[in-house]
């Protein structure tokens, strides 16, 4: 994955597999795998609903090295659920 993210040179390249309860996601930058993209996110889960490959009334659920996402149609638009953001102490 790293390789072909390397290759397409895009900030984030994101990879899509199917499993049983939904689907695994990862992305990676043209040099190292990051923990989250929200950009690659969407674009994954409106190449799922557009292509048939998600229920339109169903959301897509992803599992990532920051836990499960999910993406869910909603008046025309598609809504993201991202885990919380964690608190840096300084």
């Amino acid at each position: 994955m790293q390789s072909v993210a390397s290759e397409m040179n895009l900030s984030e390249t994101a990879f899509v597999e199917p499993r049983a309860a939904g689907y695994g996601l990862r992305w990676f930058t043209p040099v190292a795998e990051v923990g989250l993209c929200g950009h690659a996110t969407l674009a994954s889960a409106h190449v799922l609903y557009e292509t048939g490959l998600a229920e339109p009334s169903e959301p897509v659920r992803f599992d990532s090295v920051s836990g499960p996402l999910t993406a869910r149609r909603e008046d025309g638009l598609l809504v993201l659920d991202f885990p919380p953001a964690r608190r840096v102490r300084r």
